[in-house]
């Protein structure tokens, strides 16, 4: 059975999402689903055809761990680019190989956070043990310690088919015996596809405002052939989804403006409120916008008083007047007389 792991790799939750906009994307519960399909059929093969950009490491590790429970034989073949999380489920294969025209690159475990240095401690603490379980899929690939592997991974490493086979990460090169040499491509740039968290926040935000007129017309379904489908008939061929919908919705946007209201500063109340009413920015978005005003308040302050110093910088400076002792004493003495 062939399987194909293209676009982002996203959380179940958001695999509706892309299906409805037709945009390719690999969720652990689609795979999942191929992977139960082909025990069904008592396929003896698993083919997994890479082009993804990748997304959540934690996905792509229940995907990696699918595959390599599966009791056949698993054959990747990285077809375009299998960078980040992708490049992780490429190495469940027993058998690898790699288009003479495509990329793997592997890097550092990425995330946000926000506040004190605690957090901060404890989010790099997070990431860097994140780096070692994303280690153990290579190492049980290729020969390499997983300091190396580290090393790779912290300088960002993109790797040509040559130069992934060398490495370990491959077993072959696609097409290997119809050419003599294989020309380096370029580095692309690193584009994963994943429908930015605003864009998806704004779309249950709109499900939550307007279920109704919501531009939900296009749903394609595969029941004997495509047809459109519009909200109305969704509600009534399937009420329970987009009820669903709607309370995810309402949930994901109570959250939302909790974290908002959890992270505001005093005087950033029109950052604040325009996040919550307006934009529909998430908290970290909000977050940094707040910084960033801080930061400005901090400077205009700073060349306020360097402002408000000037006049004293003109002032010539004279030397102390020199105190006399005898002086002082006998002014002390003609006092008490």
């Amino acid at each position: 059975m062939k399987i194909e792991i293209k676009g982002p790799i996203i959380n179940d939750s958001d695999q509706w999402i892309y299906d409805w906009f037709e945009i390719p994307a690999t969720s652990p519960a689609k795979v999942n689903k191929a992977v139960d399909s082909a025990i069904q059929n008592k396929d003896g093969e698993l083919l997994i055809v890479v082009n993804s950009g990748g997304g959540s490491v934690f996905s792509a590790a229940e995907i990696y761990t699918a595959l390599k429970a599966f009791s056949g034989k698993v054959k990747v073949q990285i077809v375009g680019m299998a960078a980040s999380a992708a490049s992780v489920i490429s190495m469940a294969g027993q058998h690898v190989e790699m288009s003479p025209v495509a990329q793997l690159m592997i890097h550092n475990a990425t995330t946000g956070a926000w506040g004190d240095y605690n957090e901060m401690d404890a989010t790099s603490d997070f990431l860097q043990k994140v780096n070692q379980t994303i280690t153990n899929a290579y190492r049980s690939k290729t020969s390499k310690t997983e300091a190396e592997l580290l090393q790779m991974m912290n300088k960002t490493t993109w790797m040509t088919a040559s130069e992934a086979k060398e490495n370990g990460f491959i077993d072959t090169i696609m097409f290997e015996d119809e050419i003599d040499a294989v020309a380096s491509i370029e580095h692309p740039s690193l584009v994963e596809g994943a429908i930015p968290k605003n864009v998806l926040d704004k779309l249950r935000q709109q499900l939550k405002q307007d279920p109704i007129n919501t531009t939900m017309n296009s749903v394609t379904q595969n029941e004997g052939g495509s047809k459109k489908m519009d909200l109305k008939t969704l509600k009534n061929e399937h009420p329970e989804l987009v009820n669903q919908i709607v309370e995810e919705a309402v949930n994901n946007e109570r959250q939302r403006i909790k974290d908002i209201e959890n992270i505001a500063q005093p005087g950033m109340d029109s950052i604040v409120n325009k996040a919550k009413f307006e934009t529909g920015a998430s908290a970290e978005n909000t977050a940094m916008e707040i910084l960033k005003a801080q930061k400005e308040q901090a400077q205009n302050q700073l060349q306020n008083r360097m402002t408000d110093a000037q006049p004293l910088n003109k002032i010539e400076a004279t030397e102390a007047p020199l105190q006399n002792a005898d002086a002082e004493v006998d002014n002390l003495i003609d006092g008490i007389l």
